[in-house]
């Protein structure tokens, strides 16, 4: 920053310098000579935050070299500089001792003799200034006197307020000093601190000229802050009501006013200012009254210390138009990275990373952001294209002030597709709602269901509690229930925008845009190609995608290629309508898809699978490449755009082994608790009346319960894997049982089944150890399986379906325990048998550990059986409307009786 504040400075009024060589930091580009005589020491560098001093230390060497080039002596330099040229201010104190130290070390550094000679420096830290109204007696000019009152005024606040204090320049202050200098508090005794008033108010009067003068530069990182307490509040909106909102951009506004006419003023702030309609204002008053001059938008975590993405940036008291840009946004690996790239530009001026462009080009883009990297077609599209919300609206829509209580995940009340799917039959309680969600295009993200029973009257009421209206939150309700595209207004990937049907409504995290349905299909291609990308980094190039941001993207329907765009649009959105319903975390989800390729084994069917997911990939990459082909085309963008897709940018799945197994499993178990049939597609059971005809092929587990068990203890259906074998020979040739147990086993466990660990053992301890965690996570947390666990030695553990938990299902798992406890005792008994009979060690190991295994097990299910018996006292009724959350904590009842979700 000071090299390109300060040290351009210099470089315009001494063309030939050499110490241009000395500024590593100074960005590429033409310094325009001036013919100005100007004395070194009256150039003055402000640093109005100055902290420790940082920036002021690295201008006094800069400084120096400008001193010596001019032909003075170190010792010279070093008094003239810190006497005429390095100002600063600060409200901290402490912060304030450190600058001063390193000022005067500095000093020390060129002149052994420096402290010696008592310099005086232009540093300041700012103090509340009270003056008792009996001061003011001893002042009889009445003009004096009402301008220190001002000043007072103006100074009260002063440690919070600091440098954005406005002075007031109708006042003359020399005038105040010489009065209030020439008052004589020194005969008598002092009693009610007279003395201190008056020096508080002659230092407040330097301080004061300090802000009021007119610098060559001013250079600093200020403040990020955007919480302010009442007193910086109301100053800030009564002074800088348009740059308000965050300290930084107020210090934008303030110091960039305190330049000389062709100053530069020096900044490190948040890179928001850029982008957003926050600091719209503030953008334009830059652009219409100076010149940015140097930019560099850094990597978005390039400083650790920073909690947000930042830049660092030089603006010019000039009507120049031309600024200099480095975009360093997309080379990651910290400032090391982004430094190396800073010199790399400087010695080659022609990286790809390096722009010229005139400021007035903007303005051409709604909000006026700075997007220095744009090429001209992309100011062409918005200067002759309409822009979105003139064709489509694009809309915000409800918050419910209590996500917990009025949203669900889908699969959490007692729901299924044909429930929530009514169109606008308020009868209903739970409706689909759009919520935003990962990157995904074209189609999906549906996870979510509100509560909007009656018209929404439960949330309205709600919302009027809190806010005496409903309007505040429940807003666009006309357009609710209405086909749409939505997207998810922050995500850590791409933009991407889905085709929601009707019957939907949509939140504060998923917005919407409702289009002709003529032309949806077009608009849809458009928002989801390369060209849109690229227009939303203009506005919004961090991970938050706003209805402004979307109001502005230029669009151009071209009648010739509408019937291939939608086509191709359409064919995007069944594609991806697929791959969504392939897993049972969709409301539309029919089967594993392992049991969709009429195969006779497993591992034909997964073969088969994996054939269907990749030429739905492929097909999908092709299609969106072909769209990008086309827009690209439309947009005259071939030189800032290609149209090929990295495979990270198709959003259906490709088949993977291990995740696909698992789901199978997950299948198989909702197959066991009856949420799922063999002889029915689709969800089929999610609470309500149960209808036996409906399972034939497979029956599901009577009481709601499957053990999950280290060892086989029983052959019926209590037992996980006897009922997997069973599903198995129901589902494939039973002939292939051995080969698909061997198949899953394999891919669960591959190099324990490679050294010889059974199938059975493989899988047995999957679901006694993993399956519930890998449930718990696919149901974001919100596991509909629920396990039962007597703790940490897994001495007992089973899963039970919540939607069909009643008042007798802590009873009948204490029955199942029961049951397993004389199993467990017939098993040790079998187990010492063993250990008698045998004569070498290590199997005499062996069966001690597992009769010790079994014991802690015994001991751990006696204290269960404890708790089991205290939750049996009291019937626990759970309703589903109430979510898994509030359900799984009122099972649990503070004890360890479920995992954990």
């Amino acid at each position: 920053m000071v090299d390109n504040s300060l040290g351009k400075y210099y470089l315009e009024r001494h063309p030939d310098s050499t110490v241009k060589q000395e500024l590593k930091y100074l960005l590429p580009d033409e310094i325009k000579a001036i013919d100005e005589n100007q004395d070194i020491t009256d150039y003055k560098l402000l640093d109005n935050v100055m902290g420790s001093g940082h920036i002021l230390v690295y201008a006094f060497e800069l400084f120096m070299k400008m001193y010596l080039e001019q032909g003075y002596s170190k010792r010279d330099a070093a008094q003239k500089i810190i006497e005429n040229n390095l100002f600063g201010l600060e409200i901290d104190k402490r912060a304030f001792q450190l600058a001063y130290f390193s000022i005067m070390m500095k000093g020390r550094e060129y002149d052994r003799r420096f402290l010696r000679r008592n310099p005086t420096t232009n540093l300041y830290y700012f103090e509340d200034l009270h003056v008792s109204d009996e001061f003011y007696n001893f002042i009889s000019d009445k003009v004096v006197r009402d301008n220190l009152k001002k000043v007072v005024k103006d100074f009260s606040d002063a440690t919070e307020l600091g440098s954005i204090i406005k002075i007031d320049e109708s006042i003359d202050l020399d005038s105040i000093e010489e009065v209030v200098a020439g008052l004589d508090f020194e005969s008598g005794l002092d009693v009610f601190g007279y003395k201190k008033m008056q020096k508080q108010i002659l230092k407040t009067l330097k301080i004061i000229k300090v802000m009021a003068t007119k610098y060559e530069a001013v250079v600093t990182n200020p403040p990020y802050m955007n919480k302010f307490d009442k007193t910086l509040k109301k100053y800030l909106r009564d002074n800088y009501k348009n740059y308000s909102k965050d300290l930084f951009s107020v210090f934008i506004y303030h110091n960039v006013h305190q330049l000389v006419k062709g100053g530069y003023a020096g900044y490190m702030t948040p890179l928001v200012w850029m982008f957003i309609k926050t600091y719209e204002p503030l953008r334009h008053d830059i652009i219409n009254n100076f010149k940015i001059d140097s930019l560099i938008q850094m990597e978005y975590s390039a400083f650790e210390e920073a909690t947000v993405p930042i830049d660092t940036f030089v603006l010019k008291n000039s009507d120049d138009k031309i600024g200099t840009y480095l975009r360093l946004s997309n080379f990651k690996g910290g400032m090391i990275v982004q430094e190396q790239k800073v010199l790399e530009a400087i010695s080659d001026p022609t990286v790809n990373y390096l722009y010229h462009t005139d400021k007035l080009n903007f303005d051409k883009i709604p909000g006026s952001p700075i997007a220095y990297w744009t090429n001209t077609e992309i100011y062409k599209a918005y200067e002759f294209y309409p822009n979105l919300d003139k064709i489509a609206k694009p809309r915000h829509g409800l918050a419910t002030s209590n996500n917990a209580r009025f949203l669900k995940l889908w699969f959490e009340p007692n729901v299924n597709k044909e429930s929530i799917l009514l169109k606008n039959d308020f009868s209903k309680k739970w409706f689909p709602m759009n919520k935003g969600g990962s990157y995904r295009k074209w189609y999906g993200n549906l996870d979510w269901v509100i509560n909007y029973e009656n018209n929404g009257k439960e949330i309205k009421d709600y919302a009027i509690s809190i806010y005496g209206n409903s309007s505040r939150t429940i807003q666009n309700t006309k357009f609710y229930f209405k086909q749409s595209l939505t997207w998810s207004a922050l995500t850590s990937g791409l933009f991407s925008v889905r085709w929601s049907d009707k019957g939907a409504l949509f939140g504060s995290g998923g917005y919407c845009a409702f289009v002709d349905e003529n032309i949806e299909k077009y608009i849809l291609a458009l928002m989801n190609s390369k060209v849109t990308s690229a227009f939303i980094k203009i506005v919004s190039p961090t991970m938050n995608y706003e209805v402004g941001h979307i109001k502005t993207i230029p669009v151009n329907i071209d009648k010739n290629k509408f019937p291939t765009i939608t086509e191709l649009s359409n064919n995007n959105i069944s594609i991806s309508k697929k791959d969504w319903d392939a897993f049972e975390t969709s409301w539309d989800f029919q089967k594993s898809p392992l049991l969709t390729q009429n195969a006779t084994s497993l591992y034909q069917a997964y073969n088969s699978w994996f054939n269907e997911a990749l030429t739905r990939f492929n097909q999908l990459k092709s299609n969106e490449e072909e769209l990008n082909r086309i827009f690209i085309d439309l947009y005259g963008l071939q030189d800032e755009l290609t149209p090929e897709e990295d495979e990270k940018e198709v959003s259906v799945r490709k088949a993977d082994q291990l995740r696909d197994i698992k789901a199978f499993l997950s299948y198989f178990i909702g197959c066991v608790f009856g949420r799922y049939s063999l002889d029915q597609d689709g969800l089929v059971y999610a609470g309500g009346d149960w209808d036996d005809s409906k399972y034939t092929t497979f029956k599901p587990n009577k009481e709601n319960i499957i053990l999950l068990t280290d060892r086989q203890y029983f052959d019926d259906d209590r037992d996980i894997i006897v009922r997997l074998k069973e599903f198995l020979t129901k589902t494939f040739d039973p002939e292939t049982l051995t080969e698909n147990m061997d198949f899953i086993a394999q891919t669960l466990e591959p190099k324990k089944f490679e050294r010889g660990t059974s199938a059975e053992d493989i899988i047995r301890t999957y679901f006694l150890n993993d399956f519930y965690k890998d449930h718990a996570k696919i149901y974001q947390k919100r596991p509909i399986y629920w396990e039962f666990n007597s703790g940490r030695n897994k001495g007992f553990k089973a899963l039970m379906y919540l939607h069909r938990y009643n008042t007798e299902e802590l009873p009948m798992v204490r029955h199942y325990l029961h049951e397993l406890q004389p199993a467990m005792n017939d098993l040790i008994e079998v187990d010492q048998n063993l250990l008698d009979q045998e004569t070498t060690a290590s199997a005499k190991s062996k069966y001690r550990k597992a009769i010790a295994t079994l014991n802690k097990q015994m001991n751990e299910i006696m204290k269960y059986d404890q708790i089991l018996d205290h939750l049996s006292q009291s019937p626990i009724d759970l309703d589903l409307d109430d979510g898994v959350l509030v359900n799984h904590d009122k099972l649990q009842q503070g004890e360890k009786l479920l995992s954990k979700l």
